[in-house]
């Protein structure tokens, strides 16, 4: 691979024309030798969205039409896409500074790797910093599972090995992202590299807040890759392996969407408890048993306890601007 390989960042939108001018903004000021290559493929939003698209001029490849949602979306962004290397990058989501010679620096260094992915921050509307991820180590359907997923704004991956897996599932929409980082782990590892490429907008009209298919579609993508051979013969779950991700996954993803859901699901596992895995074990308890002690707990000690959120300005998060 060329030092500086040619980039395609895929924008699947619908009714973001409040953050897209930041998400394009963040992709055309990359100091980046290489090619890189934005196509927006926007649903027909009824919002400012093509209006900020139009402003954009030829920079951009870009239309505006309905389409059937997210995977249809990115479908036909790849369909267009040139660059060796995909990105498929969130309308309401940003990168950071460097990203793209970070990311081209990554592949260098792991020439096996199918994909490469980056530290990440998590920001509310008021900009304030929620939260960061920026995990180290080879990707491997089992890191997937177990431990951290390869966020799609902070990640890239070479367009051969998403054409090879037939790209994005419909029948897993909801997590069509995971499921694709997934399947080309199986054929060739992915890799964290150690720097903070890209920013995560949490607001409440997103799918993770609002769906109730992320545990339905997880469990999906487990079942599909394991009855086909190419993904089966190379990884597979235990029984035990399968009934704790499962228990976790069912708790963790009802939770996100309603907590009065998840607590009864919890309190079901308690008098198992010692027979499930130590992560499914904080699970449960953070679901059933935490929430009751927490209310033992004075509010103003709750407060102190938390840590202040960093703003986004003090971080460098709104470089784009400049």
């Amino acid at each position: 691979m060329q030092e500086f390989p040619s980039v395609s960042v895929v924008i699947p939108s619908w009714n973001q024309g409040r953050f897209i001018g930041r998400t394009l903004d963040s992709i055309l000021k990359q100091d980046y030798p290489g090619s890189i290559e934005i196509i927006v493929s926007d649903g027909g939003s009824t919002d400012e969205t093509v209006d900020v698209l139009k402003s954009y001029g030829d920079r951009l490849i870009w239309w505006s039409a309905r389409d059937q949602g997210f995977v249809d979306a990115v479908t036909k962004g790849v369909a267009r896409a040139t660059g060796e290397i995909l990105a498929v990058q969130s309308s309401d989501d940003y990168y950071l500074p460097g990203a793209f010679r970070a990311m081209a620096q990554g592949f260098q260094q792991y020439p096996e790797a199918g994909f490469i992915s980056g530290g990440e921050y998590s920001i509310d509307l008021a900009g304030n910093v929620m939260g960061s991820s920026n995990p180290v180590g080879e990707i491997t359907p089992r890191t997937i599972l177990f431990q951290t997923v390869p966020p799609q704004h902070a990640t890239f991956v070479r367009r051969r090995f998403f054409e090879e897996t037939g790209g994005m599932r419909r029948e897993v929409d909801m997590c069509a992202d995971i499921d694709q980082w997934y399947r080309v782990s199986h054929l060739a590892p992915g890799h964290y590299i150690p720097e903070m490429v890209a920013v995560y907008q949490l607001h409440p009209d997103q799918r993770t807040v609002t769906s109730d298919k992320w545990y339905p579609n997880l469990m999906k993508m487990v079942e599909l890759c394991e009855q086909e051979p190419r993904y089966g013969s190379k990884f597979r779950l235990t029984d035990e392996e399968r009934r704790n991700l499962y228990t976790y996954w069912e708790i963790n993803w009802t939770g996100k969407r309603d907590m009065q859901l998840a607590r009864p699901i919890a309190f079901a596992k308690l008098p198992d408890l010692l027979s499930y895995s130590p992560r499914t074990r904080r699970m449960i308890l953070g679901a059933s048993i935490n929430p009751m002690l927490k209310k033992l707990i004075p509010g103003g000690l709750l407060r102190a306890m938390q840590p202040v959120p960093a703003k986004a300005a003090e971080l460098n998060l709104n470089w784009w601007q400049h």
